[in-house]
């Protein structure tokens, strides 16, 4: 294998690499949202795109994120929900708002 063919090679498996931490971040940041989802009482069903199975929660409605695909914000004011907060929103390490 030449010089070349190594730089790829391991450009691409940094990309893989990458992509992979991402996932897991997100998974965790997901987990922690849906902690606090089930641990609220939502009776106008505010929280119904909170989806556990999904691997990204910045495509849940009320969630925002940043370009790394990080919570920056959870805006959920207005929304007639009850309940206590949860401490896996610690995991929330770019929360901002």
């Amino acid at each position: 294998m030449g010089k070349l063919e190594r730089v790829v090679w391991a450009f691409f498996v940094s990309i893989l690499f990458f992509d992979l931490l991402l996932r897991v971040a997100s998974n965790a940041e997901g987990d922690a949202l849906n902690a606090l989802k089930t641990n609220l009482a939502d009776p106008n069903n505010v929280l119904q795109s909170w989806d556990a199975t999904l691997v990204n929660p910045c495509t849940w409605f009320h969630v925002t994120c940043n370009s790394e695909n990080s919570v920056t914000r959870v805006d959920l004011g207005n929304a007639n929900l009850s309940g206590q907060l949860v401490s896996q929103l610690g995991q929330l390490t770019n929360l901002q708002y």
